[in-house]
């Protein structure tokens, strides 16, 4: 069954060919290879390098993709914690977007929450709410991990907050898919626990990841 649509709405669902894009991906798509080479992130190009400078710039794009995932992951876990926290004082009758139009909970945002570290969250959702062991360990992990890679330019050479976890460099295939595979259980706990999603997990035991 196909549906009408204006050839400017690009919201209404539409069937087209499969593996075509439509001219809003296709936009999109043009940012990301824009983007990707302001930031010399653009790996698939990387014979346009000078050679002698390939091997250092190919470890440089590897290094910071792995940081933005630790820090994407850091602050997603900490917009759960938020959520947690306020569903707790403002209950889950009215959705944020209301709230957001109450005074009482721009400050509560303004004036506790952005104050309180991921840490300090992580100790108020668990006097508030049972939060397993497991979960809780892989926050207080994350946090130590993200602040070495977002302080430190080589936190490998660090005292404390190297950049391991779980035991594994996460610079490489096997750490990483194991933070992932962490996080992935820290994530589907709050979405459980904050919106009432969540496929059946026991998050006290080791997740199985992949791996290189």
């Amino acid at each position: 069954m196909s549906t009408k649509v204006s050839p400017n709405d690009e919201t209404q669902p539409t069937t087209q060919r499969p593996g075509r894009l439509t001219s809003h991906q296709t936009r999109l798509l043009g940012e990301l290879e824009e983007i990707a080479a302001l930031t010399r992130l653009d790996y698939v190009n990387i014979h346009e390098y000078d050679p002698e400078e390939r091997t250092a710039r190919l470890n440089f794009m590897k290094n910071q993709v792995i940081r933005s995932q630790v820090i994407m992951d850091y602050t997603f876990v900490d917009e759960m914690l938020g959520a947690a926290i306020c569903h707790y004082f403002f209950g889950k009758k009215k959705g944020f977007i209301k709230l957001w139009k109450t005074k009482k909970f721009r400050n509560f945002n303004y004036y506790v929450l952005e104050v309180l570290s991921l840490t300090e969250k992580l100790r108020l959702v668990k006097a508030i709410t049972t939060v397993p062991k497991g979960i809780a360990a892989n926050i207080e992990a994350l946090n130590a991990l993200r602040n070495g890679l977002a302080h430190a330019f080589f936190p490998e050479n660090l005292r404390s907050a190297k950049p391991i976890y779980k035991g594994k460099n996460v610079f490489t295939i096997e750490g990483l898919g194991t933070f992932i595979g962490e996080m992935s259980k820290v994530s589907e706990f709050f979405l459980h626990h904050n919106f009432g999603v969540r496929e059946e997990t026991n998050f006290d035991e080791p997740q199985a990841t992949g791996g290189g």
